[in-house]
């Protein structure tokens, strides 16, 4: 078996056991991290099935792209590394999930699977991870800038005062 599967579900198995302790500690987010670790959990298996898969080369062509009719799951913040901010302790198993996904067996698999492409793209989201784009899909285009508002002249600053010395006394010669 190779080791890329094995160290992806280590390091998801390392995150459900730091989630643990956190839905322990705030009872009002239990369900949500309850809900969190039941989907680390098929996102474990669904990673290792489509990586035998792919090595087995029996990986169908992905099918286009549909256009997205609902959100991607109601309960789940969108917010990216809100994970984190829930658990602290999902920092440093992030950076180790970021230094996996640079790996160079990674990367080959990324490319050659789409479908891995789909699968981790929420995780990543969750964790705050920078991810590779899809080469199937353009990289987002930035929004182009505003032009600039046309330079108007100075305005003139207004006359100063003119400081008149007077007495109230008239002068007497």
């Amino acid at each position: 078996m190779s080791t890329l599967p094995a160290l992806f579900t280590l390091i998801l198995a390392t995150l459900r056991a730091a989630i643990a302790p956190a839905a322990a500690r705030n009872r009002a987010r239990t369900a949500l991290l309850v809900l969190v670790w039941t989907r680390l959990s098929r996102m474990a298996l669904r990673f290792e099935r489509l990586y035998a898969r792919w090595r087995a080369g029996t990986i169908r062509a992905p099918r286009p792209a549909a256009p997205r009719t609902r959100a991607p799951h109601p309960n789940l913040p969108t917010r990216p590394a809100w994970l984190i901010a829930e658990c602290r302790e999902a920092a440093a198993i992030a950076s180790q999930l970021q230094h996996l996904l640079a790996t160079p067996d990674a990367a080959e698999f990324l490319a050659a699977c789409p479908h891995a492409t789909r699968l981790l793209r929420p995780l990543a989201t969750m964790l705050g991870l920078t991810f590779p784009t899809d080469p199937a899909r353009p990289a987002p285009q930035p929004a182009p800038h505003p032009p600039a508002p046309p330079q108007l002249p100075p305005t003139p600053s207004p006359p100063r005062p003119v400081r008149r010395l007077f007495s109230p006394f008239p002068r007497i010669i």
